[in-house]
């Protein structure tokens, strides 16, 4: 599965198709969003996300090391799964975030 670490909690899962997210989610431990991707609320994106105090959220096409941040939680997102495509030339429709 293609996935990136969102923060020290979560983790994102990516899928091109309804199908393969639905027959993925019984083989997750527990999952706390899964829907499409045009679906997600700027809400739901910061509650999973990598917030950094005082500065934003994180830009996940950055090193973990910088404190590159982005202003919006869905922006903060849209680079993880940016830097999903980036490693495996994944695209994303659905998505499913898991705590772990």
């Amino acid at each position: 599965m293609n996935s990136i670490k969102l923060s020290s909690y979560y983790r994102l899962y990516a899928f091109s198709d309804y199908q393969s997210m639905k027959s993925a989610l019984p083989y997750m431990r527990q999952v706390v969003l899964a829907k499409g991707l045009a679906e997600v609320e700027e809400s739901e994106a910061r509650r999973y996300v990598w917030r950094i105090s005082g500065k934003g959220y994180k830009n996940y096409l950055e090193p973990y090391s910088t404190q590159s941040t982005k202003g919006s939680g869905i922006t903060s997102l849209i680079t993880a799964l940016q830097s999903l495509y980036k490693r495996n030339g994944f695209s994303a429709r659905y998505i499913v975030i898991e705590r772990g």
